[in-house]
C-alpha cells in the first residue's frame, strides 16, 4: 500500500527558518511510511525518499528511527489531546470524561487514522510516552475513583489495556462507525469498573449530550 502524504507538522513550521521546514518534512513522511509499512519494517531510506529528500539529511536531525519515532508521537499527542482538551473545559463527571475523550480520540481516527495507529505505536514502543499516557488519563481516573465510579487501581497494565481496546476498535472498523466508538466507550467503562448497564447509558448521555446535533 502506498504511503499517504501529511502536511500537519510542515502546516505548524510555515514561515520558520529552512532547518525547522525540513525536520517537519521528516516528520510528517515518517507518520505516512510508519503508517503504511510499520514501525519495525520501515527504512530510513523509506523516509527519506517520501520526504524528498537526501539519505544523509535524516541524520543531520536524528540519530535512528527510535527517535524519530518519539518526536512523530510526541506530536502526534500534542496534537490530539488538544482537540479533545477543549472539549473536557467544566466537565467534572469522571465516566463523563472518559467515554468522551475516548469517542473524540476515536472521532480523530476517522479523520486521520494513520495519526492514531502512529500515535499508539510509538506509546507501546516508547517508555516516556507510556509514563506521559500514564499521567495523561490519571486525572479523569482518580476523579472517577473519587466519586466512587470506578473500583480499579491505575497502573501502567491499566492503561495497556485501555490502549488495546482502542487500538483493536481501530484494526477491526478502519472507517470507525458511530457503532465501533460506542461499543468501545462501553468496553472501556466496563474495564474501569461500571456495569454493562451503567456503561451504555452512560455512553449514551455522552452521545445525546455531546457528540450528536
Amino acid at each position: 500500500m502506498a504511503a499517504t502524504a501529511h502536511q500537519l507538522f510542515r502546516e505548524q513550521s510555515t514561515g520558520k527558518k529552512k532547518r525547522e521546514r525540513t525536520r517537519s518534512a521528516l516528520l510528517d513522511s515518517a507518520i505516512s511510511v510508519f503508517a503504511s509499512k510499520g514501525f519495525e519494517a520501515t527504512r530510513i531510506t523509506d523516509i527519506t525518499n517520501h520526504a524528498e529528500l537526501a539519505n544523509g539529511t535524516f541524520y543531520n536531525y536524528y540519530q535512528d528511527k527510535d527517535e524519530l519515532l518519539r518526536d512523530v508521537a510526541s506530536g502526534l499527542a500534542v496534537e490530539i489531546t488538544g482537540r479533545i482538551n477543549d472539549e473536557m473545559e467544566g466537565l467534572t463527571h469522571g465516566p463523563t470524561r472518559v467515554a468522551l475523550a475516548t469517542a473524540r480520540l476515536l472521532h480523530v481516527a476517522r479523520q486521520e487514522p494513520e495519526w492514531l495507529n502512529v500515535l499508539l505505536e510509538g506509546v507501546f514502543i516508547v517508555p516516556e510516552l507510556q509514563s506521559a499516557t500514564v499521567q495523561y488519563l490519571r486525572q479523569d481516573l482518580d476523579m472517577g475513583i473519587a466519586q466512587g465510579h470506578f473500583t480499579i487501581e491505575i497502573n501502567l497494565l491499566l492503561i495497556n489495556q485501555i490502549l488495546a481496546l482502542i487500538r483493536a476498535a481501530l484494526l477491526l472498523d478502519p472507517g470507525m462507525s458511530d457503532a465501533t466508538i460506542r461499543q468501545t466507550c462501553e468496553a472501556v467503562l466496563r474495564l474501569l469498573g461500571l456495569t454493562p448497564t451503567k456503561s451504555r447509558k452512560q455512553v449514551d448521555k455522552v452521545f445525546q449530550r455531546h457528540l450528536e446535533s
